[in-house]
């Protein structure tokens, strides 16, 4: 048994049969995908929290509807204090447009814009972000 004939078993027959592109159907783009609602423009963006003062950028960002990465390290080494009136801003400006935000990890975090959701289970949306927090200032305290 030759090369050819073991893959012509796995082929099948070795004519081929070409279907009629008119037997094909066009498929329209429904109303609300992405495509249709400029999602193009879209795009994950990482921004430092240096100070207060870049909350603003990472709000404008979401309001573009951006996905925000957010590293807090500068912000968390400097003042544990500042950190955590701008992560609280940050979190009433994230639930006020209604998008979402998570830890990602010690120093990251995630937000995204109100059509977006982080996937996780509702007991640990809350402890999750505060566990992470404390680690932080656990980290910083050192």
């Amino acid at each position: 048994m030759g090369l050819k004939d073991l893959f012509s078993k796995f082929q099948g027959s070795t004519s081929r049969t070409y279907t009629n592109l008119e037997d094909y159907v066009e498929i329209e783009i429904q109303e609300g995908m992405p495509e249709e609602r400029g999602s193009a423009g879209r795009y994950v963006k990482v921004c430092k929290l240096g100070g207060f003062a870049d909350v603003d950028i990472s709000a404008r960002e979401l309001s573009n509807g951006n996905v925000v990465i957010l590293d807090i390290k500068p912000l968390a080494e400097r003042s544990m204090n500042e950190l955590k009136h701008a992560v609280d801003e940050m979190k009433e400006i994230v639930s006020s447009m209604g998008g979402d935000i998570a830890g990602l990890s010690e120093y990251l975090l995630i937000l995204t814009p109100p059509y977006m959701k982080i996937e996780r289970s509702t007991e640990s949306r809350a402890t999750d972000f505060e566990e992470a927090m404390e680690r932080v200032r656990k980290r910083v305290a050192k």
